[in-house]
């Protein structure tokens, strides 16, 4: 797939996700918000928690969303997310990691809560 519609694609799926969750009772307070440690697709708060997001998207469920998190990118969410905390001098805040899979052959998409439990 060429380069402009993984993106289009992409923004597209970030909007379901965000409308999921909003729906799920998540408000959601930045999008794509980056910094010098990475990257984070949606940040929100939801029962008294930050949460912070990541949207992916696939066609083989949810277990593929989960799987194609490398030891890296799981590195630089959390990176990124102390950052945006301490930015806001929320360091000692509770937070969490959802997961937002989207399923590119059905629309639909599944949130998964805790997805990076430690």
């Amino acid at each position: 797939m060429p380069r402009v519609n993984r993106r289009v694609q992409g923004a597209q799926g970030e909007q379901q996700a965000e409308h999921a969750l909003e729906q799920a009772g998540y408000r959601i307070v930045a999008r794509n918000w980056r910094c010098p440690e990475g990257e984070i697709d949606l940040i929100a708060q939801h029962q008294g928690e930050w949460v912070f997001v990541e949207v992916r998207g696939c066609s083989a469920g949810t277990s593929a969303a989960l799987e194609s998190l490398t030891r890296r990118k799981v590195a630089h969410l959390l990176n990124a997310a102390q950052a945006y905390l301490h930015s806001l001098s929320q360091d000692e805040s509770p937070f969490r990691f959802d997961l937002a899979a989207i399923d590119y052959r059905s629309g639909t998409v599944e949130i998964v809560r805790d997805a990076l439990a430690w």
